[in-house]
């Protein structure tokens, strides 16, 4: 099949993978009969640290030349003799039409569909249902949505959303900033949007970006967080979450591994080898908690009193008992109450703030995991450790290499390189 036959059938769903097979059989060819390493051109129009993070280490794994320029300079090489381009599509049309008269062998992770390329992305029915998921588990029954921007990728993750919370019978509320009055700040508008929606209420924001919107307009309408208005963003970037006004909790929506399943499948196109699908929906990690949700939504006083006691005092090396004697309740109507409001016993809520807590040193530390548990308030290393597992269905060090890659790859103190232990 010739190369002509691309524009023939570029709307035929069912002869994609064919038509870019073809394309490419000439590129393989040249590259099976020579030693020169690949070279691939980076066309982000949107990326996080992640993203870069997991093509640069399937490109060391593989021994490319990587050309990003474009990320930095925003100009395009003059040079166009690459093997393979990773690209965002759908974003601006120009760069869309550039790319697909060079017809080189092409991955898109944009949300959106462009020819027969294939597509890598985050899963948002996944996203979504871990961010229902979180709110729920809290204790919120009301829900509102941020819209920034309404790109394809955030229309999808809002009508999941959406429809996860339609599940358990629960509505949302849509804040959209383009229906922001001209001449209006963009905070201002969206501080007065919050002040209209009762509380306390979860807000999932599309991304870590715009979720710090929702906080500095949440700050400016007198508004607390967490307790008044919990806010959840989307890709847990290292940069903005930690360093946010109020530390930000976010969907790790696997960033990094979007990054490396485009490489992966590149790989397969330069070298001819079939590719099993043109979607990938890549799976999400988890939520990352942090203070702007870490907070319970519930209306009974002595749960709410023995809550924030709980809040000030998980650290404190004591039992459940300890912790909550000064709450005017029945132990045993407490130990009910809690059962009844947030379905879990009040010695729970203490495990599941320590074990929140060691999640957040894990994530942003670099400190040893007894330092990890006594913080906590863990009695033991041994103790944490066996908790943690219980709960995440990972060890600690596990979780910490799962979600703080750079502790991972840090050379270790004390140890000379080269050396292991005996």
């Amino acid at each position: 099949m010739g190369s002509d036959y691309f524009f023939l059938f570029r709307d035929v769903a069912s002869l994609g993978l064919l038509v870019i097979n073809d394309l490419v059989r000439q590129t393989c060819v040249q590259s099976e009969k020579t030693a020169v390493r690949r070279r691939i051109l980076v066309l982000l129009a949107w990326h996080t640290t992640g993203v870069f993070r997991g093509i640069t280490s399937y490109a060391r794994d593989a021994d490319w030349i990587l050309d990003s320029s474009y990320e930095r300079s925003g100009a395009l090489p003059a040079d166009w003799r690459f093997d393979g381009i990773i690209a965002v599509l759908g974003v601006h049309p120009a760069l869309d039409r550039l790319v697909a008269r060079h017809r080189l062998p092409l991955v898109n992770i944009g949300y959106t569909p462009r020819g027969q390329a294939p597509r890598v992305f985050a899963d948002q029915r996944a996203v979504a249902r871990l961010a229902a998921h979180h709110f729920r588990n809290r204790g919120f029954r009301q829900f509102a949505y941020y819209e920034r921007v309404g790109g394809a990728g955030d229309v999808g993750r809002l009508e999941a959303f959406r429809r996860e919370l339609a599940v358990t019978g629960h509505g949302l509320t849509v804040l959209d900033r383009r229906c922001c009055p001209r001449g209006v700040p963009p905070t201002r508008w969206l501080a007065g949007e919050l002040q209209k929606l009762p509380t306390p209420i979860g807000v999932l924001s599309e991304v870590d970006d715009s979720a710090t919107e929702v906080i500095s307009a949440a700050e400016e309408a007198g508004l607390r967080i967490p307790e008044d208005i919990a806010v959840l963003g989307v890709g847990n970037d290292e940069l903005l979450c930690p360093f946010a006004p109020v530390p930000l909790s976010s969907v790790d929506d696997n960033a990094e591994g979007i990054g490396r399943q485009a490489c992966l499948v590149l790989d397969r196109l330069m070298s001819c080898r079939p590719v099993a699908a043109r979607e990938i929906a890549v799976q999400p990690l988890g939520v990352v908690t942090r203070r702007s949700t870490d907070v319970l939504a519930v209306e009974h006083p002595q749960v709410a009193r023995a809550l924030q006691e709980m809040r000030r005092r998980y650290r404190e090396p004591l039992t459940a008992e300890g912790i909550i004697a000064d709450v005017p309740m029945s132990r045993r109507r407490l130990h009910d109450a809690f059962l009844r409001v947030i379905g879990r016993s009040a010695a729970e809520e203490i495990t599941r703030l320590r074990v929140e807590h060691a999640k957040r040193l894990l994530v942003e530390g670099s400190e040893k995991q007894g330092y990890v548990a006594r913080e906590s308030g863990f009695r033991s290393e041994a103790r944490l450790v066996l908790v943690f597992t219980r709960l995440t269905g990972m060890s600690p060090g596990q979780y910490r290499k799962l979600f703080n890659p750079a502790f991972a790859k840090a050379p270790k103190v004390g140890r000379p390189p080269g050396r292991t232990a005996r």
